[in-house]
């Protein structure tokens, strides 16, 4: 009885995977994300496209890396990952969120080549994160996408649509806490992750997440925990201003993930007895 309970509960479970384009084998192969963000991806299907939207779509792009460098390759020892086309990827912000800098390869401006150049790392490391300067062409996209899949290697794209994504995560919400009256820094980003498409195989599609948190890192937050309200204040990067609301949806800032450059707020607390 509990061998034919056992048979079933494996069909049952390898009938659910191909309903998701995912066989057996690779299904128990997947390549890693961090603990956060696996309520609504289990794990990267190597091979597969993963594409990355709107608003966070950079910070989005470090936690994958964070993850697949810390927790990928072999017995789990860290994996190997590329960024490509992207020169102001943040790499303190990914070593907070748990990415391992030796094992990360970029190519900031690659140009015109970049085709071969992801072509070349696709076959080397783990995760290929590429943001293309243009709209890649179907020849490009048959190219590095068979690529892919030969070598097992997860292409993850940004900045532009990729025929034949398996997996896509955008951020649907989000909001920054550390703001004051009027003073105060920015310290962590509450985030509503989502994922769509056939390849999205964990046990929910939305999970809200600190994206970063406080301490840099990525981990789990319920809404109902935290009570803390965002003020209107004006923020500076790079000579430019803008404000942020109570409530409102906070892209990613210029140089989100690193330290370059750093959001502040340009307001200052008023004098004591003023």
């Amino acid at each position: 009885m509990a061998d034919a309970a056992l048979a079933k509960a494996t069909l049952a479970n390898a009938t659910a995977l191909e309903g998701l384009g995912l066989d057996t084998a690779s299904r128990l192969d997947l390549v890693p994300v961090l603990p956060a963000l696996r309520p609504v991806v289990s794990g990267l299907r190597p091979g597969s496209v993963v594409g990355l939207a709107g608003m966070g779509a950079a910070s989005l792009g470090l936690a994958l890396v964070a993850g697949v460098s810390r927790h990928g390759g072999e017995n789990g020892t860290g994996g190997w990952c590329a960024v490509v086309g992207m020169p102001e990827f943040g790499i303190a912000a990914a070593v907070g969120m748990g990415a391992e800098p030796e094992r990360l390869l970029l190519v900031d401006e690659p140009d015109g080549r970049w085709p071969d150049v992801v072509a070349a790392l696709i076959e080397a490391v783990d995760l290929v994160l590429v943001r293309p300067p243009e709209p890649p062409g179907s020849a490009p996209v048959r190219r590095l996408s068979a690529l892919a899949r030969k070598h097992g290697c997860v292409l993850t794209v940004t900045g532009h649509d990729w025929p034949g994504t398996a997996v896509r995560l955008r951020v649907d919400q989000a909001e920054w806490i550390g703001l004051g009256e009027g003073h105060g820094r920015l310290r962590g980003r509450r985030a509503q992750i989502v994922a769509e498409g056939r390849g999205a195989p964990g046990t929910g599609r939305r999970t809200w997440v600190w994206l970063p948190g406080p301490d840099g890192g990525v981990t789990t937050y319920e809404p109902a925990s935290t009570g803390g309200h965002l003020h209107p204040v004006e923020l500076r990067a790079n000579g430019v201003t803008s404000e942020l609301r109570p409530g409102s949806t906070a892209s990613d800032p210029p140089g989100d993930g690193g330290g370059r450059p750093v959001l502040e707020v340009v307001r200052e607390p008023e004098a004591e007895g003023a």
